[in-house]
Order: C-alpha cells, then sequence, then structure tokens
C-alpha cells in the first residue's frame, strides 16, 4: 500500500504535521515537487491532516467508557446506532463480541455532564443495560503509536 519513501515521509508528518515542504524534502531525500505530489495522493487515500488537542487542556476532564447491552433485534439497533451518533460528547463508539455488545467513549466536562448522556444512553430503545467505567489516571495515551510500528 504504502512504499518505504511513503512511509519516511508519514513518520515524518507524525512527528509535526506543520513541517514545510521544503524541510520535508531535505530529511525524505526528495523533491518539494515529490512531497507535493505524495501529499496530495495520500489524501486521496484518506489521509487526514488535523490539530490533536488535548481534552483536558479545554476543559473536557472526565472521561467514561460505558458498555451496553442492546436488545437483539435488528430494528431497534439501527435506530439505537442513529441516534447515538449524534451524540457530541460521545468519541468513539465500537460494537464488540463477547458479554457487552457495544462500548462508548464519553469526554465531558464534569459528573453532572457524564450523568446527562448516561441517562440519555439508557433512554435509547436498544439498549437494556448499561455499566460505566470512569477513568481516573490515563499512562499511555498515543493512539499514533501502532501506526508508527507499522510504518518502521
Amino acid at each position: 500500500m504504502f512504499d518505504e519513501k511513503d512511509k519516511l515521509l508519514l513518520r515524518e508528518l507524525l512527528k509535526d504535521g506543520r513541517q514545510p515542504i521544503t524541510e520535508l524534502a531535505k530529511k525524505c531525500g526528495m523533491t518539494r515537487q515529490s512531497i507535493y505530489a505524495r501529499i496530495k495522493e495520500l489524501r486521496k487515500k484518506g489521509i487526514k491532516f488535523t490539530i490533536d488537542i488535548d481534552p483536558n487542556v479545554i476543559g473536557l476532564k472526565i472521561k467514561a467508557y460505558i458498555l451496553i447491552i442492546a436488545e437483539p433485534q435488528t430494528e431497534f439497533r439501527k435506530e439505537t446506532d442513529k441516534i447515538i451518533k449524534t451524540f457530541k460528547e460521545i468519541s468513539q463508539i465500537h460494537y464488540l463480541l463477547g458479554r457487552f455488545d457495544i462500548i462508548v467513549e464519553v469526554v465531558v466536562r464534569n459528573i453532572d455532564e457524564l450523568r446527562g448522556v448516561l441517562r440519555r444512553i439508557q433512554s435509547l430503545p436498544a439498549v437494556k443495560k448499561t455499566e460505566t467505567l470512569m477513568v481516573y489516571e490515563t499512562t499511555k495515551f498515543d493512539p499514533k503509536d501502532p501506526i508508527r510500528k507499522l510504518l518502521e
């Protein structure tokens, strides 16, 4: 999918996505034009260039994971999925195999907001039961690490 030059470019962009193209060209041993063309191709492949904000810095102090057991009926699940995707406090939704059907990551300012999100989730058509796990400390959060490993 990616050749060695793409991997080198992606590693550099992971370090600092705001590097000037001339600097990237030097570090990658390519011309500015080839860097520009490769970045254009990476965008076409779905790679996005964006900012990374620590939620704590902007006042989002509470992170919790809500595990959900859902009704098995497809129509209830589809309706619930459509609604839950609109919750701006939810950053991730994953469907699971195992004891629970869904896990959502909630990031909010305070316990009152968490309580409100939990009530809204519990009122959804397919939700039978929830279990909430509140994060009190994070010792590692680096979703780019697996990508770095792949690019090595």
